[in-house]
């Protein structure tokens, strides 16, 4: 059954907003890998390797659900 905002506790609040954030977040990566993987620079520039490893694990992350949860990431920013 469907609560609304008003009936939900912070925890469910924060577990809502999260997954929304990380389907968002995996939208968005999406496309800009897609945007990357079409793009041909004149001058030869590319993404540094370290960086595209990191967008990849960040986008398959995203797919899994298996990035940092938000009450681990406050505590990883000291909150």
């Amino acid at each position: 059954m469907a609560k609304s905002l008003s009936e939900l506790t912070a925890e469910e609040f924060e577990e809502l907003l999260a997954r929304t954030i990380d389907k968002r977040f995996g939208v968005w990566l999406t496309r800009m890998m897609d945007a990357f993987e079409g793009v041909s620079d004149e001058n030869g520039d590319e993404l540094r390797p370290g960086f595209a490893a990191s967008l990849r694990r960040s986008l398959e992350q995203a797919r899994s659900g298996t990035g940092t949860p938000l009450n681990a990431f406050r505590g990883e920013l000291g909150r």
